[in-house]
């Protein structure tokens, strides 16, 4: 498969070609045709000098024995020349293979005329055992300009620009501001070709694919259309030809257009090798080369798994505790997941390469602000000036790319500000790790190393393709990805590799740190439940029922204990003493306080004290806790004739009947020592309901800031406990809500 000029010859559909030029280079560097047979063929004729060959083909068709003579020649030199190679004192000097050679090649081509053949009568066919696909990657004619004539097939191209498609253009004199230009040669297409298909490598760039000026194809949008940039990808084109007996020609034009955005962005050449040939062979080499793109990504698949694995168990992580740490590094993980999806969609089916590179820049700009925000909350650094910054240097590392796709920065600026902002990210978050690490913090200490590393590869990256474009020397050895630690089966790079580790290290801090987390949440579920045992005791859930005094109380904590309490204790003499209280705060604290008061409630249970002696005693005992807290209580005792005592120690009155009760108000227990607490005493009628509640009920507040208040208390004071903490709850509850009622029968009481 010769090329001279632009005419390149396609290949036959049957056979190999003898030089097999393109087979065995093709099998070397893409490793995409696997047909053993073939390529033992193609080696065996390579090795013959080309005079051999010529004469080989025609001795072919003589007689079996005597086309057999010449081979078995050859190969016996190859035999000799395997030996010699293993024998240093017979092959001392490479003069003796020449000579060799040079003899076997002479019997080989005086070995017909010896029996009198005529060589001149027999037919060489050119065509014969050729391989049927062959490189057109070479001697291409290039114009900048647009002209629809240069598709012609009669156009003259003999004064065009002739590069090397798969070299880079701009070093062959190819002006990359051309934003339209024009690419020709020409096919010599073998007799007897029923079907031509063209594989074209992945072309960054828009263009329209022309065969004697006949439209066969065309990636993206080009002029006078409103143009469009698309991402590069490998296709096929079916190149229309007719079944002939002699030998054809087909041009091939191809029409570029470039955006002016991307100047300095796409690449000025083919990603590979242009090939033309059988359609089944073109198709199958096709599959093939998807299918070795495919596995020359497994790095990046084996990346992929990684992410997706890290962010699933991360994504676990936070629905078991719903900790926004884990929520960020989710998200992250997401995000991350994503981009190699977008390339190989954006590839395959031909998006927008401006499109394409907003989204790269969006899912840049959450990558770096979910990971800032995700070290932030492991530091427990709630700082909004802290996000703040790090938001602004996320926005500001995009604005160079941004600025160089609208034409208002060169290449150079815009990947100085990117690496000049993402290494500022990079180095604050370092510093904010190193504080913790210092103030002790674990989660510091454990992010610090795969975190430095990952920053590393990222940071020396960035300023690696920044040096570059200064022309810095060697500063393409800054940029990881560019080398190469592993070929097979797959390239790796160490960005690769520090990628992976990276990823690891932080699932393992992600996995250390959960299991710490659950140690400390079975920790406090033990804590919960003794707390809710302690609750339990405040406000018991069952009541005594006293002949035909009704009582039901509803507790709602604000959080998971609280400070209300609520007693109800008969006594031997068959009065009742009834006491409701509210410790200040909230929580276990507020808790473990209110159940020292009902500690000194039931002391108090069996004695003949009333509930002004009672509330003394509460208060000289929240006095000897030392505590800062104080309690609000209200005690009462209701005797069997219907009479009530009651003394108020800071705490909202009762209502009876729906009217609040006027009391003596004392200051709430522990807050002066010396304190004075007064009884009030009141008779209730023969059927009656008394509501007793804490002040979680009055300040119920709603989204508009709104009380539930004193009136609209009293209003619903009569309706059973359960229904007015409903109530209190709908509107905005933001305290602890106690609610007891206690429904009053007299003649019932007393035959009981």
């Amino acid at each position: 498969m010769r090329a001279l000029g632009q005419t390149v010859h396609a290949p036959a559909q049957h056979g190999c070609e003898g030089e097999a030029s393109a087979g065995p280079e093709y099998r070397r560097e893409r490793g995409d045709v696997t047909q053993s047979a073939l390529a033992v063929r193609l080696r065996l004729q390579a090795t013959r000098p080309p005079a051999v060959r010529s004469q080989v083909r025609s001795i072919h068709s003589m007689h079996p024995w005597v086309a057999r003579v010449p081979g078995m020649l050859w190969r016996t030199r190859g035999v000799l020349l395997i030996l010699g190679a293993s024998s240093e004192e017979l092959m001392q000097k490479s003069r003796f293979r020449s000579r060799l050679s040079a003899i076997f090649a002479a019997i080989a081509i005086l070995w017909p005329g010896c029996l009198g053949t005529r060589l001149s009568a027999q037919a060489i066919d050119l065509d014969a055992g050729r391989f049927p696909i062959t490189s057109i990657a070479n001697n291409w004619r290039t114009h900048p300009g647009d002209d629809r004539r240069w598709a012609q097939p009669d156009f003259d191209d003999s004064h065009w620009k002739v590069i090397q498609p798969d070299r880079d253009w701009i070093a062959q004199g190819y002006a990359e501001q051309n934003n339209l230009a024009w690419f020709r040669l020409r096919l010599s297409v073998p007799a007897h070709t029923d079907s031509l298909v063209v594989q074209l490598p992945r072309l960054e760039k828009s263009y329209q694919l022309f065969a004697d000026a006949r439209l066969i194809g065309q990636t993206g949008r080009l002029p006078p259309q409103h143009a469009i940039a698309v991402t590069g990808s490998a296709r096929v084109f079916t190149v229309p030809v007719h079944p002939s007996d002699r030998r054809q020609f087909v041009t091939l034009a191809l029409r570029l257009w470039q955006s002016p955005q991307l100047v300095g962005i796409s690449a000025n050449v083919l990603a590979g090798r242009a090939y033309a040939g059988d359609a089944a062979i073109v198709l199958r080499q096709f599959a093939q080369v998807k299918a070795a793109a495919l596995l020359s990504r497994g790095s990046a698949y084996t990346q992929e798994i990684i992410v997706l694995i890290v962010g699933a168990a991360t994504l676990l992580m936070f629905c078991l505790t719903r900790q926004s740490f884990y929520l960020w590094f989710a998200l992250n993980m997401l995000f991350s997941a994503c981009d190699l999806p977008m390339h190989l969609l954006s590839q395959h089916f031909a998006w927008g390469f401006l499109h394409v590179l907003y989204g790269y820049m969006l899912l840049d700009l959450l990558l770096f602000a979910t990971f800032a925000l995700f070290v932030l909350r492991a530091l427990n650094l709630k700082s909004h000036t802290l996000s703040a910054v790090c938001l602004a240097l996320c926005l500001a590392s995009e604005t160079g790319p941004l600025l160089l796709l609208v034409n208002r920065a060169s290449l150079v600026w815009a990947d100085g500000i990117y690496a000049l902002c993402s290494t500022a990210l990079d180095l604050l978050l370092f510093l904010l790790l190193i504080r913790g690490w210092r103030t002790g913090s674990a989660d510091a200490k454990l992010l610090l190393l795969p975190y430095t590393l990952g920053a590393l590869i990222g940071a020396s990256g960035n300023l690696g393709h920044w040096f570059v474009d200064l022309h810095v020397p060697h500063a393409d050895a800054l940029i990881s990805a560019d080398v190469e630690l592993l070929r097979e089966p797959f390239a790796v790079s160490l960005n690769d590799i520090g990628n992976i580790v990276t990823l690891l290290g932080l699932l393992t801090v992600l996995v250390y740190r959960f299991a710490q987390t659950s140690r400390e949440e079975q920790r406090l579920a033990a804590a919960l439940q003794a707390a809710h045992d302690i609750q339990h005791r405040l406000v018991p859930v069952d009541l005594p029922q006293l002949g035909g005094l009704h009582s039901e109380i509803v507790y709602l904590a604000a959080e998971e204990v609280g400070g209300d309490f609520c007693q109800v204790l008969p006594r031997p003499d068959g009065s009742i003493f009834i006491a409701i209280g509210d410790v200040s705060g909230k929580g276990l604290q507020a808790a473990m306080l209110g159940t020292l008061a009902v500690g000194a409630l039931r002391s108090m249970a069996d004695e003949d004290i009333g509930p002004a002696a009672a509330l003394r005693r509460l208060h000289h005992a929240v006095l000897r806790t030392g505590s800062a807290s104080f309690i609000t209580c209200l005690c009462l005792k209701l005797a069997p004739t219907g009479e009530v005592l009651l003394a108020n120690a800071g705490h909202l009155s009762p209502y009876l009947n729906g009217q609040e009760v006027a009391t003596a108000a004392g200051l709430p227990l522990g807050v002066l020592a010396q304190t004075e607490y007064l009884e009030t005493t009141l008779m209730l009628p023969a059927v009656a309901r008394l509501t007793l509640l804490s002040d979680g009920v009055v300040e119920a507040r709603s989204r508009n800031g709104e009380l539930f208040g004193f009136d609209r208390t009293m209003r619903i004071s009569q309706q059973p406990a359960s229904d007015i903490a409903a109530a209190a709850h709908r509107h905005g509850q933001e305290d602890d809500i106690t609610i007891l009622t206690l429904d009053w029968c007299q003649p019932t009481l007393a035959s009981a």
